[in-house]
């Protein structure tokens, strides 16, 4: 009898253990919030301003005839006399360049009739002074050619102003995001993260000339001031925010 209701005990006691250890095991292993670093984030932006050293022009010459060599001839004969006039005008013959070349069908009446065939040549040339622009043109136009589908100026430096935009885009970032730790009542910490972008890519700017349709050769000179090169960057900066002493 007595054997018996000590292991009534024992069983009891075993279950018990087993609730308490369940109950504890709950409470050390729930997961709780953590709190974030406080950051800062800033941008900036950054730009530089240049004047242009050269330009390029593309002019471009239509012909039209009844037949396609007719075309291309007329066209050839054309090109030609726009290259030389062009050349004498002071451009040199290693910056003048095939641009693009088609021969096609012609229609008539919104596209109902045939009308012979359209050769087109366009001519790329670059001008090393850009105060001659104005002067090529008119070579050109004199020259034959009928149209100046655009000019592009553009510096040979302009690697170096995006490098400064960028660089100035990266102060700034870094001015504001300090008046704002200071502003919160801390300060600037160690730098995260750091990204840059240029909206204006190594190359040409266009000037206010596209697709200009010539005529006829004007009594009066053609005259082109283009505007300083722009070049501007942008920067995203994230800073460690550290606090202040708390009152």
């Amino acid at each position: 009898m007595v054997r018996h209701l000590v292991g009534i005990a024992l069983s009891l006691s075993a279950c018990s253990m087993a609730i308490d250890v369940s109950s504890v095991g709950a409470q050390t292993f729930s997961p709780g919030p953590t709190a974030r670093e406080p950051e800062i984030t800033a941008t900036g932006r950054g730009e530089t301003h240049l004047p242009p050293t050269f330009a390029v022009v593309m002019i471009g010459v239509t012909t039209r005839a009844g037949t396609a060599a007719e075309a291309a001839a007329q066209n050839a004969a054309k090109v030609a006399s726009t290259l030389a006039a062009v050349r004498q005008a002071g451009v040199a013959a290693e910056d003048l360049t095939n641009q693009g070349y088609s021969i096609e069908q012609a229609y008539e009446d919104n596209g109902r009739r045939r009308g012979g065939f359209t050769a087109r040549n366009t001519i790329r040339a670059r001008v090393n002074s850009v105060d001659q622009v104005g002067k090529i043109i008119d070579a050109a136009v004199g020259g034959g050619a009928g149209e100046i589908n655009s000019v592009q100026f553009g510096a040979p430096n302009i690697e170096e102003a995006r490098r400064a935009a960028m660089t100035e885009a990266v102060k700034q970032a870094r001015a504001d995001a300090a008046v704002l730790a200071s502003a919160a009542g801390g300060t600037l910490g160690r730098l995260i993260t750091l990204s840059s972008s240029s909206s204006f890519p190594p190359g040409y700017a266009s000037a206010q000339l596209d697709a200009v349709l010539v005529s006829s050769v004007s009594s009066v000179p053609t005259v082109v001031s283009p505007r300083d090169l722009t070049v501007s960057a942008q920067a995203l900066g994230r800073w460690e925010f550290i606090p202040g002493a708390s009152r």
